[in-house]
């Protein structure tokens, strides 16, 4: 059928069977594929088409084209894209270096939902000596909270009980450190 499909140019299905041949070790026919639905707009394909670069499967490894294509996934909304661009300006990984633009990227993830960055942005504003916000810091500690991260309960449960980016709330810290008895 996925063959059947692509042939039509159902993206999607061009997608799908780059995975058959991908799970099957056939990583260049699989970067064809991944490569044909991604030009026609299927998202996930252009991510997978980063990490083929990244990697080298099917295609020589280029971390500029890598990059290229996850920043590509980023723009249209794909968190997890958005947190590896993150990175990569973080580091000055095959980039430039630009804090700015790698916060702007892992706080994009973040509000999409990518639990990793969330984690990173809380800690941004709980740690960061020039844009330190720990009322923003404790909100993101509290989406994660709920997310079930034992991390995040402690840390829910000292803000309250230290009164960091809150007013002091010992029943409120007490509720939270309970939490963290259960793991």
């Amino acid at each position: 059928w996925y063959s059947k499909s692509s042939s039509g140019g159902n993206i999607k299905a061009m997608y799908m069977l780059g995975n058959c041949y991908y799970d099957n070790n056939d990583k260049k026919k699989a970067f064809e594929l991944y490569l044909k639905s991604a030009i026609g707009g299927y998202n996930i394909a252009s991510f997978m088409v980063g990490n083929c670069y990244h990697y080298g499967n099917g295609i020589l490894k280029d971390e500029y084209q890598a990059f290229e294509w996850y920043l590509k996934s980023a723009k249209k909304g794909y968190n997890y894209c958005q947190y590896i661009v993150s990175n990569y300006y973080n580091d000055g990984l095959y980039v430039k270096k630009n804090e700015k633009k790698g916060f702007y990227w892992n706080r994009k993830s973040a509000i999409n939902g990518y639990i990793y960055a969330q984690h990173k942005l809380a800690k941004y504003y709980f740690d960061d000596t020039i844009n330190k916000n720990q009322s923003k810091a404790l909100k993101w500690y509290l989406v994660l909270s709920n997310k079930n991260s034992f991390d995040a309960i402690h840390l829910v449960s000292k803000c309250y009980r230290d009164g960091i980016g809150t007013d002091r709330n010992f029943p409120e810290a007490i509720k939270w450190f309970e939490k963290t008895l259960y793991y």
